[in-house]
């Protein structure tokens, strides 16, 4: 835009310049003598062989002036006199001042027969346009280097989303030569730090597994030798409850490692409660009542781990309650009741597996309520803990703020 505007102001001014040469030509006409095309020619001017009536007619006025106007035509700037009206008493009365007399005054003072005057000065835009073109090229310069810059940013950016999808890291690769390829080379040193610390990771755990899971096979096989009947029942539910709470521990590894991919599907909401109840391996189950809805809940969740976070908090009051254990089903939220004491206000974090000043022998870590909040979470529910009417209230809804 600036161009353009910078482009009216040169024509603007060359107009009013060509003016000014045209009234200095203009006095040179009037004052005479013999030089006066070569006087002319020196500024630019010089006489015009067109009719100053085809020049009117035809072209455009650009300026006007008391005894000549200036006209574009055919791309040519002219001066052309103007035709005095000799009828006026005015002008009459000036010709008889000067002692000049006639019968016709437009015979005397016809322009018709004065020639136009011609400007052969051109408008010099070549470096104008020099410039434009020149600034134009260094744009489009520019233009095309960003966006050679923003494409490598679009595939870089592609890479790293592509990296977070795949269990095995590969480097990303930018040979751009730029601070691209840096931050590039930053996030591949930084992810292979991180996959070197999953893979011990994942070690250390398959090896820790390998051997608690040992002792327990070993345990299981015992067990089954055994002739006291009863002595053997205990062993095989004893070791059977070592080896899920095994199981559990890998899942949840999983499971905090985003390893494990949720298979959201309806199930009935009793159902869940069953397999939770499975999953307790104890013997007082008897003492969970349950109050449900006439309608059927329905809740979209992923069967395995939403059952042992159900099952940890049943576990939780079961454990730490004497009296029945009450789970309520109602207008799609989980409720479980238990009769206690409030829990106290530093253990109120669920987001937190420890608490140093709940660490105390026989009181639990909280890392059953933990795991139940954070598979919670991922299925887009949440939960609130009440104490009413010296009750533990434990409610699953859906998160509000989702």
């Amino acid at each position: 835009m600036s161009f353009f505007v910078e482009y009216e102001r040169r024509q603007k001014e060359h107009i009013y310049q060509t003016f000014q040469r045209f009234m200095l030509g203009t006095r040179i006409r009037e004052n005479g003598g013999i030089d006066i095309p070569e006087r002319l020619a020196e500024i630019g001017i010089v006489y015009s062989n067109l009719d100053n009536d085809d020049i009117r007619a035809n072209g455009d006025i650009l300026l006007y002036g008391t005894y000549s106007d200036m006209i574009d035509y055919n791309s040519t700037m002219y001066f052309v006199p103007h035709e005095i009206n000799a009828t006026h008493i005015s002008v009459q009365d000036i010709m008889y001042t000067a002692a000049f007399e006639t019968d016709d005054y437009s015979e005397v003072l016809s322009t018709k027969y004065v020639s136009a005057l011609e400007n052969t000065h051109k408008i010099d835009m070549s470096s104008f346009w020099t410039l434009f073109w020149s600034i134009n090229g260094a744009s489009f310069g520019f233009f095309v280097l960003l966006l050679g810059k923003l494409l490598n940013l679009r595939n870089l950016k592609r890479q790293i989303k592509a990296a977070g999808y795949k269990k095995q890291f590969n480097p990303i690769v930018m040979n751009t030569g730029d601070e691209l390829e840096q931050i590039a080379g930053a996030f591949n040193s930084t992810m292979q730090k991180i996959n070197d610390l999953k893979e011990a990771r994942e070690l250390f755990l398959r090896n820790i597994l390998h051997e608690f899971r040992t002792p327990v096979m070993k345990g299981k096989i015992i067990a089954g030798i055994n002739k006291d009947d009863e002595f053997r029942d205990d062993l095989k539910q004893i070791f059977s409850r070592q080896e899920i709470i095994l199981n559990e521990i890998v899942k949840i590894e999983k499971f905090s490692s985003h390893d494990w991919e949720l298979e959201f599907n309806e199930y009935r909401a009793i159902d869940l409660l069953d397999h939770a109840m499975d999953l307790l391996l104890r013997d007082d189950t008897w003492r969970i009542k349950i109050f449900t809805s006439e309608q059927a809940e329905i809740f979209n969740v992923d069967y395995e781990l939403f059952a042992t976070a159900i099952k940890n908090l049943l576990d939780n009051a079961l454990k730490y309650s004497k009296n029945n254990v009450e789970v309520q089903i109602l207008q799609g939220t989980f409720s479980i009741v238990s009769e206690g004491e409030p829990l106290e206000a530093s253990r109120l974090d669920f987001s937190r597996i420890f608490n140093r000043k709940s660490e105390v022998a026989g009181s639990g870590l909280g890392l059953g309520i933990y795991i139940a909040n954070q598979i919670f979470i991922k299925h887009g529910l949440e939960l609130k803990y009440i104490h009413k009417s010296r009750k533990n209230i434990f409610v699953i809804s859906k998160n509000n703020n989702k």
